[in-house]
């Protein structure tokens, strides 16, 4: 999967495809009910009165994170002593942010429990749906800040004081997902009952249920007497004050609990349900399809779609407005523009030429991927490593370009590519202009690619021996341009041509 490949120039619908079929459904349902403290006569007295399938639509947003972290956490042991242990972390990893896209209610889904993979395209009316509502701006932040507090737990999991962190995120997908679900609404003696059955993995996700009345009634007596139990104690320890003020909180703060526990007893169990769940079901009473909804805009969106029009501002050719920042080319000039949803800038570009050894050595025509080239400059102020940092890798910090491969490329190549021409900063020769080449498509927007030098030159730093501890520097970047650099293939292997 590329990063940001035009994701919000359009909210892309999908939905996963059922496997499981009704008769599946009512079966799995029916052995649920042999599970758990149920009633024991429920498989026996429950009448199925509806089982039925619908779509839940949720927000996914989907991004690369990556994030350095340098610390250290402390620990004494019984002897007094003090341990240090320093930390050094990396973090690259794809996080995944869900959340409902309809109103749910006491339905209690809130998030998707199906992984990305094996996703066809929604059409709307060809399946029972819930309509999605709400603005997806707002859920295109609200899960930039989710997926961004998710990193930095991921980055300082070990760590208790930090001494370095910087952290980035890197969008690939936000989408429109569809769920499958069936939906069986049961009888048993004079209550209703619901039951949740995932329809592409066949698990039961939740459900109501009778419980069984002789485990209700001990779980309510062991209630009530743990309650008793508990003020009792506090009651005593109470007549006989201790010597010390915690003593006396830890007496108040038992017979509140107990009185508490007394309290919930009875009405948890008085009721004769018992909620069983899994994945990320709560409170499910019934669900029914919802009443179409038109999907909620807000005013800034409806304002800014409706009042601006974009243009190439070399030709005036009329642009596509997208949701966020993308590359694209003008279907007039040709020229490479940076679109966002108030603006359009043109990107200036260089096609480069294979050096004299590269062409006499390769009989193939290269490829030309494009790359971001930035002029950077970073000076460190202060850096604190510990163990052996003793190294000849060379220094890219100070002025210099750095490049950032905006194809769409597997990252685990575009790094080894990126590190490369950032060391070496070869001098870029220009194609000749009556020479045509095919250009690869850009993926990645300027602000990603942006993010990414300042992420490359912190994992370079990182990856040196030793454990990075402290690193303060000022950071700077004056230009950025497309740098088409060619490549040629051999034996699946990618060699540079300059």
């Amino acid at each position: 999967m590329g990063l940001e490949r035009s994701i919000e120039d359009r909210i892309a619908e999908v939905m996963y495809r059922p496997k499981i079929t009704k008769g599946v459904a009512d079966r799995t349902v029916r052995d649920w009910f042999t599970k758990g403290i149920k009633a024991p006569d429920l498989p026996a007295k429950a009448n199925m009165n509806e089982l039925y399938m619908v779509y839940i639509p949720f927000w996914r947003f989907i991004a690369q994170g990556k994030a350095i972290a340098c610390g250290y956490s402390e620990f004494e042991e019984k002897t007094g002593n003090v341990i240090r242990n320093i930390f050094e972390e990396i973090i690259d990893d794809e996080f995944v942010w869900t959340e409902a896209a309809c109103d749910t209610g006491k339905y209690g889904i809130t998030t998707l429990w199906l992984d990305p993979g094996n996703e066809v395209p929604f059409t709307p009316g060809k399946v029972v749906s819930m309509e999605p509502g709400g603005s997806a701006i707002e859920a295109s932040k609200k899960g930039r800040t989710a997926v961004r507090q998710m990193i930095d737990d991921a980055a300082a999991k070990r760590i208790e004081t930090l001494t370095l962190e910087k952290s980035f995120l890197l969008p690939k997908v936000f989408e429109l997902v569809y769920a499958p679900i069936w939906v069986a609404h049961y009888e048993y003696l004079d209550g209703d009952y619901t039951a949740i059955v995932d329809a592409v993995r066949g698990e039961v996700l939740g459900g109501t249920a009778p419980m069984n009345l002789t485990a209700r009634s001990r779980m309510m007596i062991l209630a009530l007497a743990a309650g008793g139990i508990m003020i009792g104690s506090s009651v005593a320890m109470l007549l006989h004050t201790g010597t010390h003020q915690i003593s006396e909180l830890f007496q108040v703060i038992l017979l509140l609990l107990g009185i508490a526990m007394s309290m919930a007893a009875y009405p948890a169990f008085k009721e004769g349900r018992t909620f069983v769940t899994s994945g990320t079901m709560k409170n499910i009473n019934a669900l029914r399809p919802a009443t179409r909804v038109p999907k909620q805009l807000t005013d800034h969106e409806i304002l800014k779609r409706d009042s601006t029009i974009l243009v190439c501002p070399k030709c005036g050719e009329a642009v596509e407005q997208p949701w966020g920042e993308v590359i694209s080319v003008c279907k007039k000039c040709s020229r490479l523009l940076n679109v966002t949803a108030d603006e359009v800038k043109i990107v200036p570009y260089d096609i480069a030429e294979a050096d004299i050894l590269a062409r006499t050595a390769m009989e193939d025509e290269p490829e030309h991927i494009p790359f971001w080239k930035f002029d950077v400059d970073i000076s460190v102020t202060d850096k604190l490593a510990g163990g052996s940092t003793e190294t000849g890798l060379p220094e890219i910090a100070g002025k210099r370009s750095y490049y950032i491969c905006a194809a769409n490329t597997p990252r685990y190549l575009a790094e080894k590519w990126e590190v490369d021409l950032t060391i070496r900063n070869p001098v870029i020769a220009e194609l000749p202009l009556d020479q045509e080449v095919e250009l690869q498509p850009i993926v990645i927007n300027q602000n990603t690619a942006r993010e990414l030098t300042e992420f490359l030159f912190l994992r370079y730093e990182a990856e040196k021996p030793g454990v990075l501890q402290v690193l303060r520097y000022e950071y700077a970047v004056d230009e950025a341009r497309i740098v088409y650099v060619p490549y040629y293939q051999m034996n699946k292997m990618y060699i540079p041509g300059i």
